[in-house]
């Protein structure tokens, strides 16, 4: 190769590092740059969630019914681990910050050992105690057999789930947000193809129902596992493992937790919250549980790509707090704040304008009873999800700065406090019935994004050691 070739490679190579340095140019520039394969990510996320409950919803009632309670058994279990991610993310981010990438990458290797630890746990006490979560969350008997078949697989499987999330989190952190796009990309393709086979058959492939769902996502997930694998050895990334930093470094261990535990916490909090209110809505009934299971999918349409923008936000904080830019952080968390909720609102209003033919969409033979329910549960929800769109953004970004604390109290008083406690009393006391719950849910939104604006304008999350 010629000296003016090897110069060209290598002023592109520049090019390209300095793009990924989100500690300095232009703030709108970092965001996007960030945000577009974020959201697409949690966009694409987003779609095979939805087609897994079209697919599901061809069994009618009872099947969407099962998915969604032993969904929310399967995030508590996960949640308990994911907060190992945050930990991770915002290490790895202090570090690429910092322009240590060696250091970066042996906290990713650490993480990733946890992660995959803890899975292991957590899959063998999820299957002890499934059947007796299930009675208690209220599951009729037509549901249990299919929910039973689908947390058997998803369970066993976990340390996939576990491990997609955490590894992601880890590259988003050190600005490689493209390349987790393209791993979510990869298993998104992977479920989507196999779904309706394995739920419905196909050929000499017989139908295996509820379960071939969990099936068609476990086995996406773990082909993603495996890319990322491939991307962290080979060095395809800012950060690269070696299988001697497998070894276990306990101090680095500690910090990591140390930083991931409020996060798991909280992270605990929303997803056993989920629980408690699965036990009020499944108290009226299958048709109403399946209301709540699609209508709550058609709202994650609204609010994933948020999700995606505050892992952009929590990338930003990270890196410029690690560059000792703390002024510029902020700024670009005000910002990244103002896109979501500008989104949000456009999408909300669609979603409550073709409320009724969304849910008929989703739900074949969809009783009238389901579609009222549906549609009540959208028009009181869905407005509140421009207060938290602000909070997911503003709680990811303590989240990068290593200040995972706020949001363990603000989920504790916003989903405990507010979100079951009005539920509850809403629905039970004052006899609303689900209305009372979708109410319990609409304040506890507004009270969430209310609660990170008034806590992210104090500032100390500037001065959090990582």
């Amino acid at each position: 190769m010629s000296l003016e070739g090897t110069e060209q490679i290598m002023a592109a190579e520049t090019q390209a590092l300095e793009a990924r340095d989100l500690t300095t140019g232009n703030i709108h520039r970092s965001i996007w740059y960030l945000a577009i394969p974020m959201i697409l990510e949690m966009v694409v996320l987003n779609v095979s969630m939805a087609l897994d409950t079209f697919w599901v919803g061809q069994l009618g009632e009872a099947a969407i019914a099962a998915v969604t309670v032993s969904m929310t058994i399967r995030w508590v279990m996960n949640g308990l681990a994911n907060g190992l991610g945050i930990g991770g993310m915002a290490t790895v981010a202090r570090r690429i910050g910092e322009k240590n990438e060696e250091a970066a990458g042996h906290a990713a290797t650490q993480t990733i050992l946890l992660g995959f630890s803890i899975s292991l746990v957590l899959a063998v006490v999820g299957n002890l105690l499934a059947r007796p979560l299930l009675e208690m969350l209220g599951a009729e008997p037509e549901v249990v057999p299919m929910a039973m078949s689908y947390l058997r697989v998803t369970l066993t499987g976990l340390f996939t789930m576990v491990l997609i999330f955490a590894i992601n989190s880890l590259l988003r952190g050190a600005g490689e947000a493209q390349l987790a796009m393209r791993v979510l990309f990869l298993c998104a393709a992977v479920t989507v193809i196999l779904e309706p086979v394995l739920v419905l058959g196909f050929g000499p492939i017989p139908s295996f129902g509820v379960g071939g769902s969990a099936w068609a996502f476990t086995l996406g997930y773990g082909t993603g596992v495996i890319a990322q694998f491939w991307i962290l050895l080979t060095g395809r990334s800012r950060i690269k493992i070696t299988l001697d930093q497998m070894r276990p470094d306990i101090p680095l261990m500690a910090r990591i937790v140390r930083i991931a535990l409020p996060s798991t916490i909280q992270m605990t909090l929303r997803s056993s919250s989920r629980l408690a209110i699965i036990a009020l809505v499944g108290a009226y009934g299958t048709a109403t549980l399946a209301a709540y299971g699609v209508t709550n999918r058609l709202l994650m349409f609204v609010v994933i790509p948020t999700f995606g923008l505050g892992n952009a936000c929590s990338a930003l904080v990270g890196q410029n707090l690690g560059a000792k830019k703390s002024q510029r952080a902020e700024e670009s968390a005000w910002w990244v704040s103002g896109y979501a909720l500008m989104y949000t609102v456009l999408v909300v209003a669609v979603v409550m304008a073709f409320a009724p033919a969304l849910i008929r969409f989703f739900v074949r033979d969809a009783t009238s009873e389901v579609v009222d329910l549906g549609v009540d549960y959208l028009h009181i929800v869905a407005p509140s999800l421009l207060a938290m769109a602000i909070g997911i953004v503003l709680a990811r970004g303590f989240d990068g700065a290593g200040n995972t604390i706020p949001a363990m109290v603000v989920n504790l008083l916003t989903l405990w406090g507010v979100e079951v406690g009005f539920a509850y009393v809403l629905s039970r006391w004052l006899d609303m019935g689900p209305t009372g719950v979708w109410w319990g849910r609409s304040l506890a939104g507004i009270a969430n994004g209310l609660l990170f604006v008034i806590w992210f304008r104090r500032g100390k999350w500037k001065h959090q050691e990582v």
